[in-house]
C-alpha cells in the first residue's frame, strides 16, 4: 500500500512539474508572437478596425457593415479610412511600421498585399494561422494554408482540405481555461508571426479560393458611416496622415473638399464620410 501511494505520489510530481514547464514557456512564446512598433514615426494598423494596435495613428479597414472576416465589430478607437489591403492608398514610406494581425491569410494576392506593407511602412509584423492551425481550428474564409519557410511565407490553396472537428476545438478553446493555457504555452505551432525590416518575403504556390468571404457594399458602407459620424463617433484623420493620402488606383495626389477626394491625375473621385475617405476602386463608381 505505502509503495503505491509513493509511486501515486511521485507520477502526480511528474505530472505537475511537466505542467508547469508548459506554463514557464508561456511569457516568451506571448512576447514573440506580439508587435512591438517603435516609439516615434507613424504606425499603420491594417485590418485591426475590431482591435486596433494602441500604437496605430490609423487603421485600414475594407470592410465596415460586414464583420463575417473578423472577430467583432469595428471599434472605431482610431481614425479610420475604407481600403484594401492589397492597394494601400498612402505615399511610400508613409509609416516606420505597420500591424497586420490575421489579415494576410484573407488576401487573394498575398503577394501584391505583402508588397504594399513593404511599400508604405520601413517594418512591421504581420501574424497569421499555421496550416496546422487552420486544419485543426479551420475558418471558412482562409482560403490559403499557410506555411513559414526561414523568413518566407509559403501560401498554397486550401482546397478541399477541412478542419474536420474544427468546431470541437473552437468551443473547446472557449470553455476550458486548461485548452487555452495549452494553446498559449505551443503558440508557435499555431501562429506565424513574423517582424519584418524593409521587405516581407511571400511565396504563393495556387490560386486563391475561399468557401465564403466578407460582402462589400458600398452604399450600405456609406450610410453606416454617416451615422456613425452623426453619433460623434469618428475620429478626424491626424494632418500628416491626411496628407500623405494618394489614389488607390494610380498613386496620384488627392485633394479636394470635406465630402470629396479627387486624384488629380486619373481623376478619380472618392467619398468621405465624417472624415472618413472611402478609398475604394468600388467606391469611385458609387
Amino acid at each position: 500500500m505505502l509503495a503505491r501511494v509513493i509511486a501515486r505520489a511521485r507520477a502526480l510530481g511528474a505530472t505537475a512539474g511537466s505542467a508547469l514547464k508548459e506554463l514557464s514557456r508561456i511569457p516568451g512564446e506571448s512576447a514573440r508572437h506580439r508587435p512591438h512598433p517603435p516609439s516615434d514615426g507613424l504606425v499603420l494598423d491594417v485590418g485591426g478596425g475590431q482591435s486596433a494596435h494602441p500604437r496605430a495613428n490609423v487603421v485600414v479597414d475594407k470592410y465596415v457593415v460586414d464583420d463575417f472576416e473578423r472577430a467583432g465589430p469595428l471599434e472605431l478607437t482610431k481614425p479610420l479610412i475604407v481600403a484594401d489591403g492589397h492597394h494601400l492608398p498612402f505615399a511610400d514610406g508613409t509609416f516606420s511600421y505597420v500591424v497586420a494581425m490575421h489579415v494576410l491569410e484573407h488576401a487573394t494576392d498575398p503577394v501584391q498585399f505583402a508588397s504594399e506593407l513593404a511599400r508604405v511602412a520601413a517594418a512591421g509584423f504581420v501574424q497569421l494561422p499555421s496550416a496546422e492551425s487552420e486544419l485543426t481550428f479551420g475558418w471558412p474564409f482562409h482560403p490559403w494554408l499557410v506555411d513559414r519557410d526561414g523568413d518566407t511565407l509559403v501560401f498554397r490553396p486550401k482546397g478541399e482540405r477541412r478542419a474536420q472537428v474544427g468546431s470541437v476545438f473552437h468551443e473547446s478553446y472557449e470553455q476550458s481555461v486548461l485548452m487555452r493555457l495549452w494553446w498559449a504555452s505551443n503558440r508557435s505551432r499555431w501562429h506565424h508571426s513574423l517582424d519584418w525590416r524593409g521587405r516581407l518575403d511571400v511565396r504563393v504556390e495556387g490560386e486563391s479560393a475561399a468557401d465564403q468571404t466578407a460582402a462589400l457594399d458600398v452604399q450600405r458602407t456609406l450610410g453606416a458611416l454617416a451615422q456613425l459620424s452623426e453619433l460623434g463617433r469618428l475620429t478626424p484623420l491626424p494632418p500628416p496622415i491626411r496628407d500623405a493620402l494618394r489614389c488607390p488606383l494610380c498613386r496620384g495626389t488627392l485633394s479636394g473638399e470635406p465630402s470629396r477626394l479627387t486624384c488629380t491625375e486619373c481623376g478619380s473621385a472618392y467619398p468621405v464620410v465624417g472624415d472618413v475617405p472611402v478609398l475604394l476602386e468600388e467606391a469611385v463608381r458609387a
